[in-house]
């Protein structure tokens, strides 16, 4: 297991040099610095970083408000995908400090902050100038200015209403009875469709009060319904001299507002880079100073405390070397309490793996590593559930040139390296199955000269699914009792032989007494069934003198040593959750043998261009067998791993090893400071 083995030091260093040793130190990568309880956290040795980091922090600010801004309108975009894909763009320490040094990226800034309140105000302009001609629009038809109907005249005053459709007869009904001649009513012309009709009425100013009594009592019951038009101050033409305005001054806003785009647009691609290089420099130097600010500062001397790996302690010799007289190191003792973060470090097939692992949890420092442990039954699983040696040739053959391509590196390789790693599996297994995009070699004649791979089948699910069901019982019979074993291990080298003989070896002798027995009386030849009973009696004996040694009394101890033998239905759960390599193995298959089915059935039943479809629909339908399958086969595996095999051993309470680095978002940073 590859937990690496780590050790706490502190180096006090010279101010004149502690700039250019953490430089180093940071692009190793190697350090993990821990924060001082220091007395001078707030004094005038800190102040200075502290300053420096609020200035860091505004410039980063201005940079993500640029990136944020310029990302509708640039065409050339970076990111992490581009990163880890190898396709951004390539710069040394020295590249990125010219570009964020002097006032290129100042007057960046300066000019978007102005474009972007320049396409501000066109934009709110053409959205206020946008509702007004709404709110004229419908009243286009009125003769008198809209100035009218807010001032009104000497001795009359006006009003706009919307009201129902259905209302408009009952309101000018009502309002002739209360104002006979007085009174003039026009209704505007509406949209067919329209619910509602813009009403004017002009009425005498000194019966405004019997007016609005008018429209809220019982005799304008339909009135009620109506709403009163608010008209804005500013509009004082007529609807039509209004209209015209406002046109000719949103087709100015408009154009201002395409101005904006055109030279926001022309300075895109060069702000947007600027502002990305600028950002992650920026965040490197955060890290740093961040690194800086967690030790103890006096007037000439930095003092840091770190974690390092103890492979990379000589390699962090070789950075301090040249200034070894005015650097002083120290190996110092974990605090009482104090775990060192977990860094794992395994080799081979193991390695990709180490991503799933952490997803579930960090291992424990000091404890087991399910790393390595885990490895061989993913990979051997997620062939079996995916389980089709054509899909996983063509997966195998798309990812390795994928990576030989491109420079993929960190988390994304190591998907990248599990996905080929379980295709390989899966071609295995398809062999062993004469699973070839489903039945394609039975199915079509042209295929037939590939007939001898069928000397490889071994196990036929199809057919006789009942075996391959015992092989899945069975392999996740054999995970579980090496779970058990490991806790086993683990337990014995902590020096606690009785929990480790108790608690994991008492359930191994059990369950496998269990297995033995069943299976002898299931009619399996060769197996000694009362070797089996015998196991599984001296097993359950063993629990149940062992299992309840925490209680108390000798009836709580008898009893729950009793009942820790239920536990067995649990066991017996988790094999059968193996269960799940049959189905999903077999629905891979069969998800083939129905697309092979339905591309004979078009093409026999269309002439001439059936063909042509029921190619279409092998590739379509195998596309998509593809795709839902290896999703299924990743995510059923992981969880044989996560629920049923880990419970019996991983502890994941460790904290993950995040040494001091050159972490980017956009660009890959070439190794050197230079």
């Amino acid at each position: 297991m590859a937990i690496e083995s780590m050790q706490k030091a502190r180096i006090a260093v010279h101010k004149s040099v502690s700039d250019d040793l953490i430089d180093r130190v940071q692009s190793l990568g190697c350090c993990q610095f821990v924060p001082h309880d220091r007395n001078n956290a707030d004094g005038a040795e800190i102040a200075p970083l502290k300053l420096r980091l609020r200035e860091i922090d505004e410039l980063l600010a201005d940079a993500r408000f640029v990136t944020r801004f310029l990302d509708p309108f640039a065409t050339k975009k970076g990111g992490g995908m581009a990163v880890a894909l190898g396709d951004a763009p390539e710069y040394t320490m020295g590249q990125l400090a010219d570009m964020a040094s002097g006032d290129r990226f100042v007057k960046t800034v300066k000019l978007v902050r102005s474009l972007e309140k320049r396409l501000s105000d066109a934009r709110s302009g053409l959205s206020r100038v946008s509702g007004l001609i709404a709110q004229v629009t419908p009243l286009a038809e009125l003769p008198c200015s809209l100035d009218f109907y807010n001032k009104g005249a000497e001795k009359v005053a006006g009003a706009l209403l919307s009201v129902p459709v259905s209302g408009v007869a009952s309101l000018e009904s009502a309002c002739e009875t209360a104002f006979g001649d007085q009174v003039e009513f026009l209704a505007l012309p509406t949209a067919a469709k329209s619910e509602t009709q813009v009403v004017s009425i002009i009425y005498p100013r000194e019966k405004a009060d019997a007016f609005q009594e008018m429209l809220s009592g019982p005799s304008g019951t339909k009135g009620r319904q109506s709403a009163r038009i608010e008209v804005s101050p500013h509009l004082t033409r007529t609807p039509r001299e209004e209209l015209s305005a406002l046109t000719v001054e949103a087709e100015g806003f408009k154009a201002e507002e395409a101005a904006a785009v055109k030279e926001i647009t022309s300075v895109a691609n060069e702000s947007y880079d600027l502002c990305q290089c600028c950002t992650d420099y920026w965040n490197i130097g955060k890290a740093k100073l961040e690194s800086l600010v967690s030790g103890e500062q006096t007037e000439q001397i930095t003092i840091l405390s770190f974690w390092i790996p103890e492979s990379a302690l000589d390699v962090f010799k070789e950075a301090a070397a040249p200034y070894e007289n005015l650097v002083e190191m120290v190996y110092v003792e974990p605090e009482d309490g104090e775990l060192p973060p977990t860094f794992l470090r395994n080799r081979g097939l193991a390695s990709p793996m180490e991503p799933l692992i952490t997803m579930y949890g960090t291992p424990t420092y000091g404890k087991i590593d399910p790393t390595a442990a885990t490895a061989p039954f993913f990979y051997m699983f997620f062939g079996i559930c995916y389980g089709d040696a054509g899909y996983g040739l063509l997966i195998v053959a798309g990812l390795l040139f994928l990576l030989m391509r491109k420079h993929i590196t960190g988390i994304l390789a190591k998907f990248i390296k599990i996905l080929i790693i379980g295709n390989i599996g899966a071609v295995i297994f398809g062999a062993i199955t004469f699973s070839w995009f489903g039945d394609s070699i039975t199915s079509f004649s042209f295929l037939h000269f590939l007939a001898p791979l069928e000397k490889l089948k071994i196990l036929d699910p199809m057919n006789d699914p009942m075996t391959m069901l015992g092989v899945a019982m069975a392999l996740g019979f054999i995970q579980i009792m090496f779970g058990l074993a490991l806790a086993f291990a683990e337990n014995m080298r902590k020096g606690d032989m009785f929990a480790a003989l108790a608690d994991q070896g008492a359930w191994i002798v059990f369950l496998c007494g269990l297995v033995l027995g069943g299976l002898a009386s299931g009619g399996v030849v060769g197996v000694p069934a009362k070797a089996g009973w015998i196991m599984a009696g001296a097993g359950a004996a063993a629990l149940v003198l062992t299992q309840g040694r925490s209680k108390p009394s000798l009836f709580g101890k008898a009893f729950s040593g009793v009942l820790s033998l239920y536990n067995v239905t649990a066991y017996l759960g988790d094999v059968l959750s193996y269960s799940r390599l049959l189905a999903l193995g077999l629905g891979s298959a069969a998800i083939g043998m129905v697309v092979n089915l339905l591309t004979h059935m078009v093409s026999d039943a269309i002439p001439v261009v059936g063909f042509v479809f029921g190619l279409l629909i092998f590739v379509i339908g195998h596309g998509f067998g593809m795709a839902v399958n290896i999703l299924g086969a990743f995510v059923h595996s992981l969880r044989l791993q996560y629920v049923e095999f880990f419970g019996k051993f991983f502890e994941p309470s460790g904290e993950e090893f995040s040494p001091l680095g050159i972490s980017t978002q956009y660009v890959r940073v070439k190794e050197g400071l230079g």
